[in-house]
């Protein structure tokens, strides 16, 4: 696949375009001390994570047993179960169910009061990627519609096809939304660039769709170690303006 190829670039959203909107570890650590559910302080991000793979399970099996549509997301009452399953798996035994739906809470109000933020310089690229004539898209895993978000940055009207899904089967390392915006941009995949910061989510998804995997390092340069001889590595959206 050669550079010269590529017409149109698509993107993942949070760690490549926008700033992580959340700690999720530290949101976590923060409700166990606060509610004093168990001698939390000094757990350690990996313990929680750890702790997460149950009720994650749980919820893959949940959409696939209930043959969701790509565009489902839970409801408050699925979370909350979810809440519950990653609260008993961190040692709390007391009061769960009230606890799980305080939990639940306290993310509520955490995504009400914030939002993500764009990463400097992340605009004005899209804006000469875009003037010089290549089709851009993206391509997230997430429950929500980032539509709003976007235009909120003023760079939806940059994008030729916006896909999102979170449900096993459609959400990546599937090519089930590479694929779809390749189709709405009117391109074969082979002229595709995939931009995204996880290579067992994005660059897998993006070699499964056929399309130039290409890794942003900024947020974990760890991840660079993972890649195959076929990835573009870049540390800054704006590199893109030099190689394509």
């Amino acid at each position: 696949m050669k550079l010269d190829d590529i017409q149109a670039i698509i993107f993942d959203l949070g760690g490549t375009l926008y700033r992580p909107g959340s700690d999720l570890c530290g949101l976590t650590r923060e409700f166990m001390n606060d509610v004093r559910a168990a001698d939390f302080a000094e757990h350690s991000d990996e313990h929680i994570m750890r702790a997460l793979v149950g009720p994650t399970e749980w919820l893959w099996n949940y959409m696939v047993e209930n043959n969701v549509p790509p565009e489902w997301q839970p409801t408050t009452e699925i979370w909350i179960e979810y809440d519950r399953l990653l609260l008993s798996a961190l040692g709390v035994t007391e009061n769960l169910e009230d606890l799980a739906v305080a939990y639940q809470a306290k993310w509520d109000e955490f995504f009400e009061d914030s939002r993500p933020t764009l990463i400097n310089g992340v605009k004005f690229a899209l804006e000469t990627l875009h003037g010089r004539g290549f089709r851009l898209g993206v391509a997230s895993n997430r429950y929500t519609d980032p539509t709003q978000l976007l235009k909120q940055d003023s760079i939806y009207n940059l994008f030729d096809a916006v896909e999102f899904t979170n449900v096993p089967g459609y959400a990546k390392p599937s090519p089930y939304m590479l694929l779809r915006v390749a189709d709405k941009c009117g391109l074969n995949p082979r002229k595709c660039a995939y931009v995204g910061n996880i290579v067992d989510n994005d660059l897998i998804a993006a070699q499964r769709a056929c399309m130039l995997p290409i890794l942003l390092s900024w947020c974990d340069p760890e991840e660079v170690e993972k890649i195959s001889t076929d990835t573009i590595v870049i540390e800054n959206i704006s590199e893109l303006l030099d190689i394509l």
